[in-house]
């Protein structure tokens, strides 16, 4: 009888599901970095999802210093792009973008652009919400703000 209700027991809290999700909202720590300029400008040329705006945004506003007596930065992002595709049992987020840094000293006559391309990639595998799959799309465009601040202040 013991053993009955030990296998009821146990199947029982077996049975039971959660609905929390596996996938956590990532929560990038940005390093501060410091122009040489009096302004500074932050330019889309397309539109970028909302989270990606959101989050390229918080990060120029709080992250980009300028500290400078003379000259203006321009910033520009382009060329993003974000690909979903199917992999075996699972999905894959592809995304990329472009940056461009315009520093214009008008006293010195002076001109400096920095370039450069940054990507990343996210997969999902196995059984997932819809939400989890959004949740990996928008870590996937933190990562990529992530790499794209790293890739700049390598260039400073």
């Amino acid at each position: 009888m013991h053993k009955l209700v030990f296998i009821f027991i146990s199947f029982l809290i077996l049975g039971c599901t959660t609905n929390k999700s596996f996938v956590d909202l990532l929560k990038p720590e940005f390093e501060t970095m410091s122009f040489d300029v009096v302004q500074k400008q932050l330019v889309f040329e397309k539109e970028l999802p909302d989270h990606l705006q959101s989050l390229i945004s918080q990060w120029f506003n709080q992250k980009v210093n300028i500290d400078g007596f003379d000259g203006d930065m321009k910033f520009i992002i382009s060329n993003f792009k974000q690909d979903i595709s199917s992999i075996s049992d699972g999905k894959r987020v592809d995304a990329s973008l472009s940056f461009k840094v315009l520093l214009n000293k008008p006293s010195l006559s002076q001109t400096k652009a920095i370039e450069g391309n940054v990507s990343s990639f996210g997969e999902l595998t196995g059984n997932f919400s819809l939400a989890e799959f959004d949740t990996v799309i928008e870590n996937t465009q933190s990562d990529l703000i992530l790499r794209l601040s790293r890739d700049l202040k390598s260039k400073i």
